[in-house]
């Protein structure tokens, strides 16, 4: 454990956590944790995963006496129940979060004190506008901002890079083209960013009231919770959360399942960052430890080494394809991950992991 330069306690006798059976307490490891204030309801942020208009058929899996995955529309949610209150991780979109607190009633009727948003993304933060009339919501200090201003940058930016995409595109004439089908796919990114960007009122907003840098543990109920960021990997904000009494890791969007992952460069995400960061929170947890990906069924600590695997021998294979010379379409054609069958395109393919590793790996090119 990294040792606590400091440490604030919470008693917000004026707000929703007024009622705390005992005192919360929040150990800063490596960086000031920041208040803020003036948040009010707001409507989902931008999201990689469109919404869809269908019911939401929630699952709730158990997987201790106190902790739970819920899986529904978007980013998986985990929840630890604890005799002072209910600490959440992710609340997907606003127009479901209502379901994710009723299901959460049918295992407890104990307040719900914290929410944790593992990043911006609004298939992550969409609930907030619910969860910030009855919880205090934390988050990594770059989430703040990119919930209210990066939907600026967005509409700045987007259009051009959308421009600049259907270019590239144009100029294939293989509507098979591995690299032609990952450019179509980034400029379908790019359309539903900028879209829900052009929707997104910052003024009605619901940012996270309580931001940290480097790690924050919470106490509730005697139930040790920690919040830890390492590097840039899925975006520049991501947080892991461990329930350390329970034995139970959430990953956010840091692990993605059975799935090419999402590295989200426009928000400064990093794919050496996801091996940094697994290998950082590797060290830290028991080998038993159950683990809530992002996407994707919960599992173990075995099928996550497997996907930094994953991460690491793409990597490899990139950076060799680039010392050979190779361009990044080129690198895009060549490249295969076939010892990994496990791991499916969904909204994202192999050709998309490949360029954005490429990018990343030769940024002068």
């Amino acid at each position: 454990m990294v040792k606590c330069p400091r440490s604030r306690n919470i008693d917000d006798t004026g707000g929703p956590m007024r009622c705390l059976v005992l005192t919360t307490i929040l150990i800063l490891t490596t960086g000031p944790v920041l208040a803020h204030s003036g948040a009010v309801p707001a409507p989902p942020a931008p999201s990689p995963t469109p919404r869809q208009a269908k019911p939401v058929g929630f699952k709730l899996e158990k997987l201790t006496a106190n902790a739970y995955c819920l899986y529904g529309r978007g980013g998986n949610v985990g929840f630890l129940v604890t005799d002072a209150g209910v600490v959440v991780v992710d609340d997907q979109y606003e127009e479901v979060a209502q379901g994710i607190v009723d299901q959460i009633r049918t295992v407890t009727d104990r307040p719900i004190r914290f929410l944790v948003n593992t990043h911006y993304h609004g298939d992550h933060t969409g609930g907030n506008p619910v969860f910030i009339k009855m919880a205090e919501i934390v988050a990594h200090d770059a989430v703040r901002p990119r919930l209210l201003e990066y939907p600026e940058a967005v509409k700045k930016a987007f259009p051009d890079r959308k421009r600049r995409l259907q270019e590239e595109i144009d100029a294939i004439g293989d509507a098979t083209d591995p690299y032609r089908v990952a450019l179509e796919k980034d400029l379908g990114l790019l359309d539903f960013l900028l879209k829900d960007a052009l929707s997104f009122n910052p003024a009605t907003a619901a940012p996270p009231g309580l931001t940290y840098d480097g790690r924050m543990r919470l106490w509730l109920g005697g139930q040790e919770v920690d919040v830890l960021h390492v590097a840039p990997g899925h975006t520049d904000g991501d947080s892991m959360v461990y329930f350390a009494k329970e034995k139970v890791l959430h990953m956010g969007d840091l692990f993605f399942n059975g799935m090419y992952p999402f590295i989200d460069v426009w928000a400064g995400g990093s794919a050496r960052g996801y091996v940094t960061n697994i290998d950082q929170i590797l060290s830290l947890v028991p080998p038993d430890t159950k683990v809530i990906p992002g996407h994707g069924p919960t599992t173990d600590v075995a099928t996550l080494r497997r996907f930094r695997s994953f991460m690491s021998d793409l990597i490899a294979a990139v950076e060799k394809a680039a010392k050979a010379g190779r361009s990044k379409p080129e690198a895009v054609r060549s490249i295969s991950m076939d010892q990994y069958p496990e791991i499916k395109p969904t909204f994202r393919t192999l050709g998309n992991e490949i360029a954005v590793v490429y990018d990343e790996l030769t940024p002068a090119r």
